[in-house]
C-alpha cells in the first residue's frame, strides 16, 4: 500500500517548551526524505514524533490523510514502521524471532505465525542480507548485523511509510551501501515511502530525493537535494565556517571574484574581509540590477568608506516575489568570526511613485530594544553606515538604468537569529538577530597574537623615538587617536602606540621597553572596565561595564532604581545620561577613575608611572585619574 505521511503546524520536544515548531513536511510514496543536521538538534525527536511515539506538542501528524491518533495501534502499525538504534539486549531470542516481532500487527492475540507470516519474515531477511543469521542468538551478533536484522523487524510490518533513525549507525562503508541501497528498492521500486535520518552526508547526498534540514530550535521546509547541499546552507546548517566546511568537503569552486586584501601584522600578511554592512549594500545592488535591467549580475562591487573596493560574486540573485533577492557571503578574512560564512541576503523591491529608499530588517536581523545604540528602539538594528551603503549603492544603480523611483529593501542574514544568541547582543538590547555593523566596510584581522606582534612591533618602534624622560601614549583605537588629535595637538612629538584591547598586555610591554611614563587615553566605553581589574576590554573576554557603573553609583548614594537603571543601560552613554539625570555623574566618575589608577598601578607594578584619560563621543571629555593629570601638567611645561 502506498501512504503519505505529512505534518501541519507541528511542533515537537519534551516537557512544557517545544524544541521546533511550525514544521511543515511531506513524505510521498516512491521518495526517501532525508533528516540532515547536528547531533542533538531533534532529528530523533521529529521521528518519534512522526512514528507517535512522542505526543505533538502542538499541530498534527497526518497519515493517508487522517490523524495519526486517530488510527488504533494495531492499524498505525500496518501503516507505519519505525526503525530505531537498537541497544537493548533481548532473552534468548533468534534473529528470525526478532525480525518475526514486525508481524505482530497481522497475527492476532495470539502471535501465532502462519505460512505466509513465516515466508514474510524469510523475505524480509533476505532483502537486507541477513539470511545467513536467521538462527543465530540476537544477542551474539555484530552492532552492524542487528541494524540489518532491525530494519528486516521494520519491513516485516509491510509499512506504506518507514521511518528510520540512522540505519547506517554501525555499518562498514560497504554495509552502509548496501543497507542504503535497499532503501532506495523500498522506495523507487515497491513505492513506500521512506523518512531517513542521516549523519554521512555524503551518504544522504547520494540517496536523498528531498530534504528536511533539522536546526536546532527549527526544522526546514522540505527542500531540494541541491538546495539542503549547497555549501552556505551545510556552513549555516552546522555552525561551519568556510575553513572548517573546506577542510571536509574540499575547497569551493570560485564562482566569482574573491576579495583579496592585505595588512601586515609583523613578518605576516593577513588578508582583510568585509563587514556585514558591506554584504547587505552588495546585495542590494544586485537585486536592484536584476529588477532594473532583467539581468542577474555575476559579480557586485563597490567602494567601501574605507576607500578600498570590493567585488564579489553573489551566492545567487534571482527574482522574489514582487522583487528580486540577492545573497552574498560574509567574509571575515583572517578574522573569522560567528558571522563568517553566514549569506546576507538583500531583499528589494521598486517604488515607481517615490524617491524614497526604504531600508527594513527581515529574518535574522535583531532589533533594538534600549535606548541609545546607534538606532531608535524598535527599528532593525541596521547601524547608519551600512544604511547609507545601501541607499548609495541603489541610487547608483538607478542612475546607471535611468530609473527615477525608489526602492523598498529588507536585510535577512540566514542564522543570524540563532549565531545572534553567541554574541551580546541581547545584553546591549539587540534581540531576535545580529546587527548589520561597519564603520569603514572593512574587516581587519584582529588575531589575537599578529595584533600582539603589532603591538610589539610599535612598541620597538616608540622605544626608539622615545625622548627623556622616556614617555609614551597609549590608545585602544581609533577613537583615542582622534580625541588625542584634536585634544592635545602639543603631544605630537610623543610616540603613540595603537593597542586594541591588550591594555595589560602593552603595559607589560611597555615595562619591558623602560618607559618612565605612560598615559592610557580612550573611549569611557573600554577604559571603564580597567575600573573592574580587566585588563583585555575585548566583549568576549568581559563586558562588565553597566555592573561597574552601577557598583560605584550605588557606593556614592544612589538609589536602587538608579542602580536597577544602570544595570539595564544600552551603553555607558546611556549610564552617563542616567548619572546626569541622578545629579552623580562628577562623583561616579571619580570613584571610578580612582579605581582604574589603582588597576593600572598594581599592573605596572612600579616600573613607570601611569595614569588614563577618559572621554565619550557623545559627552566629551569625562576626567582624568590623579596620576594622568600630573603627567599631563608635566607634559604641556615641557
Amino acid at each position: 500500500m502506498k501512504y503519505r505521511c505529512e505534518t501541519k503546524e507541528l511542533a515537537i520536544g519534551y516537557g512544557s517548551a517545544p524544541l521546533a515548531s511550525g514544521i511543515t513536511l511531506g513524505a510521498v510514496p516512491g521518495q526517501i526524505l532525508a533528516l540532515i543536521g547536528p547531533n542533538g538538534a531533534g532529528k530523533s525527536t521529529l521521528l518519534k514524533t512522526l512514528a507517535g511515539q512522542l505526543a505533538p506538542q502542538g499541530g498534527a501528524v497526518l497519515l493517508d490523510g487522517r490523524s495519526l491518533t486517530d488510527y488504533t495501534g494495531t492499524a498505525r502499525a500496518r501503516k507505519l514502521a519505525l526503525m530505531l538504534p537498537h541497544t537493548r539486549r533481548t532473552e534468548l531470542t533468534s534473529c528470525f524471532e526478532f525480525a518475526a516481532a514486525g508481524r505482530i500487527p497481522y497475527t492476532g492475540r495470539l502471535g501465532i505465525l502462519s505460512d505466509a507470516d513465516r515466508q514474510a519474515v524469510r523475505d524480509a531477511l533476505e532483502l537486507v542480507g541477513a539470511s545467513p543469521l536467521a538462527g543465530r542468538d540476537f544477542n551474539c551478533i555484530s552492532d552492524g548485523q542487528r541494524q540489518r536484522v532491525l530494519l528486516a523487524r521494520a519491513i516485516c510490518q509491510q509499512p506504506g511509510v518507514l521511518l528510520l533513525d540512522e540505519p547506517t549507525s554501525f555499518l562498514d562503508v560497504k554495509g552502509k551501501i548496501e543497507l542504503l541501497t535497499i532503501l532506495q528498492k523500498l522506495a523507487h521500486e515497491q513505492g513506500l515511502a521512506v523518512i531517513v535520518s542521516l549523519h554521512e552526508l555524503d551518504m544522504a547526498q547520494k540517496i536523498a530525493d528531498a530534504v528536511v534540514c533539522v536546526f536546532p530550535h527549527s526544522v526546514s521546509g522540505v527542500l531540494t537535494p541541491k538546495e539542503a547541499f549547497a555549501p552556505e546552507n551545510i556552513r549555516a546548517l552546522y555552525s561551519l565556517t568556510k575553513e572548517q566546511y573546506e577542510a571536509v568537503f574540499g575547497p569551493e569552486k570560485p564562482a566569482g571574484p574573491k576579495f583579496e586584501h592585505y595588512v601586515r601584522s609583523g613578518q605576516k600578511l593577513l588578508r582583510c574581509g568585509y563587514t556585514t554592512g558591506t554584504c547587505a549594500a552588495l546585495g542590494a545592488a544586485g537585486a536592484a540590477r536584476l529588477l532594473l535591467t532583467g539581468h542577474a549580475p555575476e559579480s557586485v562591487a563597490l567602494r567601501t568608506p574605507k576607500g578600498i573596493v570590493v567585488e564579489v560574486a553573489p551566492l545567487y540573485c534571482r527574482p522574489a516575489g514582487a522583487g528580486a533577492e540577492c545573497a552574498i557571503e560574509k567574509d571575515g578574512g583572517d578574522d573569522v568570526d560567528v558571522t563568517t560564512g553566514l549569506p546576507v541576503i538583500a531583499a528589494v523591491e521598486l517604488l515607481p511613485d517615490t524617491t524614497e529608499i526604504r531600508i527594513s530588517g527581515g529574518k535574522g536581523v535583531g532589533r533594538v530594544t534600549k535606548a541609545g545604540l546607534d538606532q531608535p528602539v524598535g527599528e532593525a538594528a541596521i547601524n547608519h553606515v551600512p544604511r547609507q551603503m545601501i541607499a548609495e549603492a541603489l541610487q547608483r544603480e538607478a542612475e546607471s538604468a535611468c530609473y527615477t523611483g525608489g526602492f523598498a529593501v529588507t536585510i535577512s542574514i540566514e542564522g543570524g537569529e540563532e549565531v545572534a544568541k553567541r554574541t551580546f547582543n541581547p545584553h546591549i538590547g539587540v534581540e531576535g538577530g545580529l546587527s548589520v555593523l561597519g564603520t569603514s566596510g572593512i574587516v581587519e584581522p584582529m588575531s589575537q597574537q599578529a595584533i600582539l606582534d603589532t603591538i610589539q612591533l610599535e612598541m620597538n618602534q616608540a622605544a626608539l623615538r622615545a625622548g627623556s624622560p622616556r614617555r609614551l601614549i597609549l590608545a585602544p583605537g581609533n577613537y583615542g587617536l582622534d580625541y588625542l588629535h584634536e585634544r592635545y595637538p602639543e603631544f605630537h612629538a610623543i610616540p603613540v602606540v595603537k593597542i586594541s584591547n591588550f591594555i595589560g598586555d602593552t603595559l607589560d610591554m611597555a615595562a619591558a621597553a623602560r618607559f618612565e611614563e605612560v598615559l592610557l587615553v580612550g573611549h569611557v566605553g573600554k577604559l571603564v572596565k580597567v575600573a573592574g581589574g580587566i585588563m583585555n576590554t575585548h566583549s568576549h573576554t568581559a563586558d562588565c561595564r553597566t555592573e561597574l557603573f552601577c557598583t560605584h553609583a550605588a557606593l556614592c548614594g544612589a538609589s536602587r532604581e538608579v542602580c536597577a537603571a544602570l544595570m539595564n543601560a544600552a551603553t555607558t552613554d546611556a549610564c552617563l545620561e542616567l548619572l546626569d539625570s541622578a545629579g552623580l555623574r562628577a562623583p561616579v566618575l571619580e570613584s571610578l577613575l580612582r579605581a582604574v589608577q589603582l588597576h593600572l598601578d598594581r599592573r605596572a607594578c612600579g616600573a613607570f608611572r601611569v595614569g588614563a584619560v577618559l572621554f565619550s563621543n557623545q559627552h566629551g571629555p569625562l576626567g582624568a585619574t590623579d596620576t594622568a593629570a600630573q603627567l599631563l601638567n608635566e607634559w604641556k611645561e615641557h
